[in-house]
């Protein structure tokens, strides 16, 4: 094995000892990573008091955990600032405007095809280019210019739609409205490119403590409805705070990074193949899963009054808090498993994975069902709790359907055919999702939509369940624990008592 580079610097202990525990998902060859992934100088070492593999991984993964952690904030001040700015709306706008702003949020979906996001090609190979900021600058020129193009083609969609789709339904302000929207989307993708850098860097604090200061601004700013409650107040925010929120993270980026734009040959080559090789089939694995989330507001306008369409958008609304946790350990498993170093470790932490997600889901439902009544009126009001909670509770369970074959996809992403996964389980799933809500819409309105969310979701986690099973098949272990999931539940209730 080559030599163990060592950190310099010291952590506290019990942070050591918890980040040992959980080092146990790690393979031994992930020890000579270099010291630019993990933000450090380099002090090389191989062994000696102080400075053996386990210190050095010891103090990487602190740099993992902390790093994971603050992203884990991050999306949840990001939701919960979403949640809350959907109260404020709810509480200080009449229905007819919440049903635009659901028709609105559904349309976004049509841009939201046109994200395709590239710069995730960085969480694999920026610490090769860390310590050269030359290559780094070209590459990140390619790709922001990839994001510029990506940007003018959702504004492009976004009058398209305006005119020959939202213009006609003669709803006032929805064109304004919707326009805003894709003006703030625009700016959050741009933000998250940027997040993404931040993140390969191990430098997810700093940008958590940019996102909580834009996002109170955010949040302080929405007090204007109480007094201006109007669409158009709504979309002035909303456009204000894109740009204003864009220029603070271009300005913090710069001066952390010194990027300065230069050219390379050979990033119109390095996009062809990322694109080609798997962020083309990732984007649109993901984009159905989006359509089926969000399509069904769109589909629904087709054949709901304004009320139904208010009661409904609140509802899914609540409904989408179900899916942060699940989607987070989603993206954990996939990074584990991907570091797994023989089959029978991966089955390990597949099982294990497995377990916790399906204990997060069934547990988030339960509360729903105890609490849902008491969560949606302190959220959103008496009168809109009562209108939108059947809604809710089929959607909540919907929604569980799903999180519980939501480790699956990353079974999928890192170890079978992302384009066959793709056309043998995400395509159909979406044909058979939106037959089911245009069928369900016309017969029975806004309650055969929420019911018809749950075959939706149900067709596409048996989807994914018999995709693995054909080109991927896991051996279950049934144990509620294993003697090994036991004994590190144990040493981890016992480090966090001391």
């Amino acid at each position: 094995m080559d030599p163990v580079p060592v950190i310099i610097g010291e952590f506290p202990e019990k942070q050591k000892e918890i980040a040992n525990l959980c080092l146990q998902l790690l393979p031994d060859e992930y020890r000579a990573i270099s010291l630019e992934a993990a933000g450090s100088q380099p002090l090389l070492g191989t062994g000696g008091p102080g400075h053996g593999p386990g210190k050095f991984m010891s103090r990487l993964a602190d740099k993992v955990l902390s790093n994971t952690v603050y992203s884990i904030i991050d999306v949840l001040l990001l939701k919960a600032s979403t949640i809350l700015a959907f109260v404020l709306l709810v509480r200080s706008l009449p229905d007819r405007d919440i049903a635009a702003i659901g028709i609105a949020t559904g349309y976004l979906i049509f841009v939201q095809y046109l994200d395709v996001g590239p710069i995730r090609v960085l969480l694999r190979d920026y610490p090769k280019l860390s310590a050269d900021s030359r290559s780094r600058n070209e590459l990140l020129t390619a790709l922001f210019a990839f994001w510029g193009l990506q940007a003018i083609a959702m504004l492009v969609v976004t009058f398209l739609l305006i005119r020959w789709v939202l213009g006609p339904l003669k709803i006032d302000g929805l064109p304004l409205l919707y326009s805003a929207i894709v003006v703030d989307f625009v700016a959050l993708t741009l933000h998250g490119w940027i997040k993404v850098i931040y993140f390969a860097d191990f430098q997810q604090r700093v940008a958590t403590l940019i996102s909580l200061a834009v996002g109170v601004v955010r949040l302080c700013s929405y007090v204007l409805l109480f007094f201006v409650p109007s669409l158009e107040t709504y979309s002035a925010i909303l456009i204000v705070l894109a740009l204003a929120g864009s220029a603070v993270w271009i300005i913090a980026f710069h001066r952390r990074y010194r990027f300065r734009p230069i050219w390379h040959s050979g990033s119109l080559g390095i996009l062809r193949k990322s694109l080609a090789d798997y962020g083309l089939w990732d984007h649109l694995n993901r984009v159905v899963i989006d359509t089926l989330f969000t399509i069904d507001l769109v589909i629904l306008s087709w054949f709901a009054d304004i009320r139904e369409m208010s009661s409904y958008t609140v509802a899914l609304r609540f409904a989408s808090l179900l899916r942060l946790v699940p989607a987070q350990l989603n993206s954990a498993l996939q990074i584990a498993s991907a570091k797994a170093y023989d089959g029978e470790h991966r089955i390990q932490v597949i099982n294990t994975m497995l377990k916790v997600n399906a204990l997060v889901s069934i547990l988030q439902f339960a509360i729903i069902l105890v609490l849902g009544k008491w969560l949606m009126t302190v959220l959103f009001g008496a009168s809109a709790a009562a209108s939108a909670l059947n809604y809710a509770l089929i959607l909540c369970g919907a929604v569980t359907i799903f999180n519980l074959a939501y480790p699956l996809i990353a079974i999928v992403n890192n170890y079978c055919s992302l384009s066959k996964g793709f056309l043998f389980v995400f395509l159909p799933g979406l044909f058979f999702g939106l037959a089911a809500y245009v069928t369900g819409g016309a017969a029975f309105g806004a309650l055969g939509m929420a019911w018809c969310n749950v075959l939706a979701y149900f067709g596409l986690a048996i989807g994914l369940a018999f995709f693995v099973a054909r080109f991927h098949p896991i051996s279950i272990a049934w144990q509620v624990v294993t003697p090994a999931e036991s004994e590190l539940l144990r040493r981890v209730i016992s480090r966090i008592r001391k």
